[in-house]
């Protein structure tokens, strides 16, 4: 199942619903990780939900990367940036 299908919108229940998927996701995902591990997501976290999302998954942001995209392929061409979150353990 997708995590925040477009058909939700963008209002407060369908971010926290997202942060929630996101979040059990990276819990799931611990059991497969080895000790001491690195996670890296790429997100464009323009609602800010990813400090929320790491502590949801006992993790911690321990660094952000900035990367702008330049080349879209989706109808508005505007460039933004994405982030690429460091996550380790709490």
């Amino acid at each position: 199942m997708e995590i925040g299908p477009l058909y939700k919108g963008q209002g407060r229940e369908a971010r926290e619903s997202y942060a929630k998927g996101i979040a059990e996701v990276l819990l799931n995902s611990k059991k497969y990780l080895k000790d001491n591990y690195d996670v890296f997501l790429v997100a464009n976290d323009k609602y800010g939900l990813y400090l929320k999302i790491a502590e949801m998954a006992g993790m911690k942001i321990v660094n952000q990367y900035k990367r702008p995209v330049l080349n879209r392929v989706e109808k508005d061409r505007n460039a933004y940036s994405e982030i690429i979150f460091h996550l380790k353990e709490k």
